[in-house]
């Protein structure tokens, strides 16, 4: 998926580079899509040659030890006489993991003084659109959980629906309710968990175990703590 904003048409000549420009201004790509066709327009149709160069923002470059969001490109385009346009190519990397979406930029460049082309249409912003599903986080029981207080733990089960792709955490904490005589307490009832659960990538069920103090003889009423 492409989708192409801000065209350059809508700036004033003025603010345009006479020799060279993007005819857009502003792409959104889908991670998925693996790459992004961009044109690049020699506007005087002369034998002539200029660098693009691309520039990282919230979208990072691949690296040798870094997975990166696109991969980087740093060219000098040729164009013979009567020859209009060109175009690059971008590759966009795809993963599992859920992420913002992120916008890197394309620059144009004299290839003699690596000085950058002055003018509104000689930089064109790529923002990536992130595509996978990382679900939404229910517990999978949505009213009162039960437990013996003869039971070693009290076991809530929390689903990951609706998608599993990559890794995502949510935070759990035991609470107490309130000060009634219907109140499980810590340490004397139930004992305190606060942790992070993490799914892994594909990962749609976590259980948290909550340890039951346990008591000699009965409880005499029902007791209640909150998740």
């Amino acid at each position: 998926m492409k989708i192409e904003h801000a065209l350059a048409d809508n700036i004033a000549d003025v603010e345009k580079n006479q020799n060279f420009g993007f005819n857009c201004l502003h792409y959104s790509v889908s991670e998925a899509s693996g790459s992004l066709s961009i044109m690049v327009i020699n506007k005087l149709k002369t034998a002539c040659k200029v660098r693009v160069r691309t520039i990282d923002a919230e979208a990072k470059a691949k690296t040798a030890t870094h997975a990166g969001d696109y991969v980087a490109l740093d060219d000098i385009l040729s164009f013979n006489a009567g020859e209009s346009s060109k175009n690059i190519k971008i590759t966009i990397v795809d993963d599992d993991n859920w992420e913002p979406d992120k916008d890197f930029f394309i620059q144009l460049i004299n290839p003699d003084t690596d000085e950058h082309l002055q003018g509104m249409d000689t930089r064109t912003k790529i923002t990536i659109i992130d595509d996978d599903k990382p679900g939404h986080i229910y517990f999978q029981e949505t009213k009162a959980i039960s437990a013996l207080a003869s039971d070693e733990f009290a076991e809530i089960v929390i689903d990951r629906r609706n998608g599993s792709d990559g890794v995502v955490t949510v935070d759990f904490k035991t609470i107490e309710l309130d000060e009634s005589d219907h109140t499980a307490s810590y340490n004397k009832d139930f004992m305190k968990v606060e942790k992070t659960c993490t799914f892994e990538a594909g990962q749609a069920q976590y259980t948290v175990k909550v340890p039951i103090v346990q008591h000699e003889g009965d409880e005499p009423r029902n007791e209640s703590f909150a998740v």
